[in-house]
């Protein structure tokens, strides 16, 4: 929590604001006081967001979602005000610690703890669904821990049948290795509450084990584990695992129903002391610093270099984590467990619950609509490279054209207006690169060849799978990458703002051909296929024109000063390297492995992360992994002082910013627009920001790829 600064509101609404508490992409949360003395937590949106008719839907649907439940284990919604000009909602704010951070900073809870744990989040998810909701997105980040028991919070994302109309068709919400199976098929039936109750086995074993269910992994990794593989229970105390394994069955209708549950586990408390000490005392510290906030005098508190200093506002008060996901050790790493009182034996076999038919998951083997192909089967034809290479069609557990939006003003102003080094706001004739009017091919400034209708509207949408890092990825809430700050740098030449939507990268170029968006901006690499759009032989849709703007293949990398002197793939032989299972690298280590005179020993891993540590920790000789990962992992792993890049890029290919192919004004605009910024030097900051310079072009081209 921190003062408040100059620009801060001291009352909204009926009530008296005393702090902020946090801030993300959607807005600000403070802390504030009502008449009576109640203290309460208010949200409020960001002026232009709240300028944009269908986020007021949404925030209302949350409004509305959040009133319809009460009890003592949920946040009751004090006060709203979706319409006013800043939308606002205030509920009520119990002091709490996150799950999540409790058990990253004190380790696992014992047994009785998470046996009361579980208990009120079954009271909290039966008042959630005594209202016909579907939470969706139960997480340890989402469930606070407080002295009176545990509270779920955050229903933004709460589902019913009577908001389907609001639902993006073909949007899947959650959180990897916390969604159910039925959450990643976009053809499934219907979210009923069994999704919750699958997501509650998965908090159990976080809370238990200090591990997810599907263990530590990228995002793509846990969604395919999810699917296709049984969760990881042995660390989990013997009481709780029967329990947890029926809430974790693949199918709906065998997960056991919220009585039977509650049944099982007895009823919730007392919260009296039911806290591990380590968890009590930070919640008595607190405690004590909320008290401090309403004395009579000043506002006394400071924020300690441990504190967020911008958090969002659905994991307050905890601390922030890359993407909102809560921190885990890797699975088999765990603290510690503190002492356990005894419980209560469970059944051996919990009975099972009715919530609907089974979802057409298909047989063991077989991929839902939005999972990668299992390893070993070939990808689609419209992948990119980079893609198969992590195995994946879906990142993040957020997917679907316009799930995710985000609005990027170049300069990042406080107050939601572009400026460019003038002054200028959007539609102005400010030159933020400083070069001269003309650009390097004699034509006036390009923002004049933008179409009307983008100048009219001063933005550009652009279309991108927010999964690469580090192209474009999401970091504190926020996209982030090479695209991202090469977006910002166009938007300041083109005098436009740019706000890109998230969604599944085999769908981003039929998106384009639809309308959703003005261009793609995703690491695309650029082929003819691709330019045809041109799919198993058959051509779709006009077709796209890429505009290329970096180059990338494969690439080895080894450990620091190369002491076994690896320069060309032929160094490999006899020796052990490292590669991501179900990827084109392990393909080509394979084929490679049957042609050099000493067959290669590789080694398979799931994770990129389990990769680089392999080869720094010297158990490989070196990896193979494409090239705009490996560079800026190599230069910030470790502080960079471990690893590094040898030899030349395998099998560069171009990448493009796919625009329609009869939108060629808008193609020309941004093609000079890119021009501009490599002639200034900062295409080529930008690069360097992000250890990828090796990538960079010599001039912004036009389908170039073969």
């Amino acid at each position: 929590m921190r003062p408040l600064a100059k620009g801060d509101p001291r009352g909204i609404g009926p009530f008296r604001i005393v702090g902020l508490l946090g801030g993300g992409g959607m807005g600000r949360v403070y802390l504030g006081r009502a008449a009576d003395g109640r203290t309460v937590a208010v949200k409020t949106a960001r002026s232009e967001l709240a300028d944009d008719r269908g986020f007021r839907t949404r925030f209302a649907r949350e409004v509305a979602a959040a009133q319809r439940v009460g009890g003592p284990f949920v946040a009751p919604v004090v006060d709203a005000a979706p319409h006013d000009d800043v939308p606002w909602m205030a509920t009520d704010y119990v002091p709490g610690i996150s799950l999540a951070d409790a058990v990253h900073d004190c380790g696992p809870l014992p047994e009785q703890t998470v046996r009361l744990l579980t208990a009120g989040l079954l009271q909290a998810l039966t008042a959630v669904h005594a209202h016909g909701l579907v939470h969706r997105d139960l997480k340890p980040s989402n469930i606070l821990l407080t002295a009176e028991g545990p509270r779920v919070i955050d229903f933004g994302i709460a589902y019913s049948a009577a908001d389907t109309a609001l639902t993006v068709t073909g949007t899947a919400l959650g959180t990897p290795g916390f969604m159910a199976p039925e959450q990643l098929v976009m053809t499934g039936p219907e979210i009923t509450g069994a999704a919750d109750v699958f997501a509650l086995g998965g908090v159990i074993v976080f809370a238990a084990t200090g591990g997810g269910p599907y263990g530590s992994a990228e995002p793509q990794i846990l969604l395919y584990r999810t699917v296709h593989e049984e969760p990881r229970l042995d660390e989990l105390p013997e009481g709780l695992r029967e329990l947890t394994a029926a809430c974790l069955a693949k199918e709906p209708e065998r997960r056991p129903a919220l009585p039977v549950l509650m049944a099982q586990v007895g009823a919730p408390g007392p919260y009296g002391h039911w806290l591990p000490e380590p968890v009590a005392v930070q919640l008595r510290r607190l405690s004590a610093q909320l008290g401090d906030a309403f004395s009579p005098d000043t506002f006394a508190l400071r924020p300690s270099a441990e504190e967020p200093t911008d958090v969002p506002y659905d994991q307050l008060p905890t601390r922030t984590t890359a993407a909102g996901a809560p921190p885990r050790p890797p699975y088999g790493a765990t603290p510690p467990r503190p002492a356990e009182a005894p419980a209560p034996p469970l059944p051996a076999t919990p009975p099972q619950g009715q919530y609907g038919p089974t979802p057409p998951l298909g047989p063991p083997g077989t991929t839902p609509a939005r999972l990668p192909h299992p390893p070993g089967q070939p990808a689609s034809p419209g992948l990119s490279r980079r893609r198969v290479l992590a195995a994946l069609s879906a990142v993040g557990g957020v997917a679907g054209s316009g799930a995710l939006a985000w609005a990027l003003w170049p300069d990042g102003g406080g107050d939601g207006r572009r400026r460019t080094s003038a002054g200028d706001t959007p539609g102005g004739t400010g030159n933020p690169s400083g070069l001269p009017s003309k650009n390097p091919s004699g034509q006036k400034n390009p923002s004049s060849r933008l179409p009307k209708e983008i100048r009219d509207k001063g933005r550009i949408t652009v279309g991108s799978d927010i999964s690469y890092a580090p192209m474009e990825f999401v970091r504190d809430g926020k996209p982030a990458g090479v695209d991202v700050d090469l977006a910002n740098a166009l938007g300041r030449e083109l005098g436009v703002r740019f706000e890109f939507e998230n969604g599944v990268f085999d769908s981003l170029l039929t998106g384009l051909n639809a309308g959703r968006y003005d261009l793609v901006m995703s690491a695309m690499a650029d082929t003819k296929a691709r330019q045809e759009r041109r799919a198993g032989g058959t051509k779709s849709g006009s077709g796209v024109d890429l505009i290329d703007y970096f180059s990338a293949g494969f690439t080895l990398v080894v450990p620091k000063g190369n002491p076994e002197g690896i320069r060309r793939p032929e160094d490999l032989s006899g020796r052990t390297v490292a590669f991501q299972r179900g990827s084109i690298a392990g393909d080509l280590l394979k084929e490679l492995s049957r042609k050099v005179p000493k067959e290669l020993r590789l080694r398979e891993f799931d994770s990129q992360a389990e990769i680089y540590d392999d080869v720094a920790k010297g158990r490989s000789s070196a990896c193979l992994d494409d090239f705009t990962v490996a560079a800026h992992t190599a230069a910030t792993h470790s502080g960079g002082d471990v690893l590094e890049l040898v030899g030349e890029q395998l099998e560069p290919l171009p990448y493009g910013i796919a625009v329609g192919k009869t939108n060629t004004a808008l193609r020309d605009a941004v093609r000079e627009a890119l021009d501009r910024l490599i002639v200034s030097g900062e295409y080529a900051r930008i690069l360097k920001q992000w250890y990828v310079e090796d990538g960079a072009v010599e001039r912004a081209t036009v389908n170039g790829g073969d």
